[in-house]
């Protein structure tokens, strides 16, 4: 079962409010009892250079370091205190077997979507997180497997030109790219550039705005 939520945790709070352009993407976590609470996350919205000082300033953060810089974004690794309720959510979470597949953050709580044995096991967890004081809320529950998929249901090629389309500034206001300049840097035809990002989109919709039925169509009304 796939499940995706929201999760109002306190981690790097202080940076999101110094920053309320700034966005991560989640690229790995783990702790453990000889491991503290670490993060690896993309940063977009905020010069790296400006991130670099308010990231070693944040009473969330222990230690930080700029593993990589890109065109489209800073690679961070992050240390947390041990003491954080986020690391007992992330055990809470191991001891249910939960997996998790994608989280981001815009400084408005963490949207996480994971993979659950079934709906029990999801409850025991969110009931966990209510005692640790950490709200939480289920945003939709996806019965069927959808193996080939990850992150929030795209496909690595949804995924690769939604990302490219949001950071070349093709939904922005005035549009700062076209679609055949989408397609040329993909190597694809403009049609298939055209069907893969509609593609994308109705998937990443149907994943966080709208809910899915169990047989995979949308709830439309």
């Amino acid at each position: 079962m796939i499940a995706c939520c929201r999760f109002d945790a306190e981690v790097l709070q202080p940076t999101f409010a110094e920053y309320p352009d700034l966005s991560l993407e989640l690229e790995g976590l783990h702790a453990g009892e000889s491991t503290p609470f670490r993060l690896v996350f993309w940063a977009r919205g905020v010069p790296a250079a400006d991130l670099d000082a308010s990231l070693a300033d944040d009473p969330t953060v222990e230690d930080v370091r700029r593993l990589a810089t890109t065109a489209e974004a800073p690679l961070y690794r992050t240390i947390h205190p041990g003491d954080l309720p986020a690391v007992s959510i992330y055990n809470a979470a191991i001891e249910h077997d939960a997996l998790l597949l994608a989280a981001i953050s815009d400084g408005e709580g963490w949207d996480v979507r994971f993979r659950i044995p079934d709906r029990d096991a999801l409850s025991a967890l969110c009931e966990r997180c209510r005692d640790l004081g950490v709200r939480v809320d289920v945003t939709s529950i996806h019965d069927r497997d959808e193996a080939t998929c990850y992150g929030f249901g795209l496909t690595p090629s949804q995924r690769e030109i939604v990302t490219l389309a949001w950071n070349r500034g093709y939904f922005s206001v005035p549009r700062e790219t076209t679609l055949a300049s989408l397609a040329n840097e993909l190597d694809i035809s403009q049609q298939a550039a055209s069907e893969r990002l509609r593609r994308g989109l109705w998937v990443l919709v149907s994943n966080t705005v709208c809910e899915r039925d169990a047989d995979g169509t949308a709830d439309r009304q």
